[in-house]
């Protein structure tokens, strides 16, 4: 979701859900994905839990790279639309 695809949704209640659904994928994506790595690696290799341990940190730094991302990309957004709502507001107080 960037910017502007933040705007096409038409309520907070679908920006929530989508921002939801963002956030599991975030976190379990990288989890499985590279943490079910580091554990078939160390199941092959014979060196359990060392490659899944490290493997699993990794996924957490690449998570909160993530979800830190989305986090920057939603503040944005929320502050241009005040600006724009405060725009709004005073030009129809003139």
């Amino acid at each position: 979701m960037e910017k502007e695809k933040i705007g096409k949704y038409k309520s907070i209640k679908e920006l929530a859900m989508a921002m939801s659904f963002y956030t599991s994928a975030s976190i379990f994506g990288p989890l499985i994905l590279i943490g079910g790595t580091g554990f078939l690696l160390d199941k092959h290799f014979g060196t359990e839990p060392v490659i899944t341990i490290i493997f699993f940190f990794i996924a957490f730094i690449i998570s909160n790279v993530l979800l830190f991302r989305k986090t920057m990309i939603l503040a944005s957004y929320i502050d241009k639309t005040k600006k724009d709502k405060q725009e709004e507001k005073n030009t129809t107080d003139q």
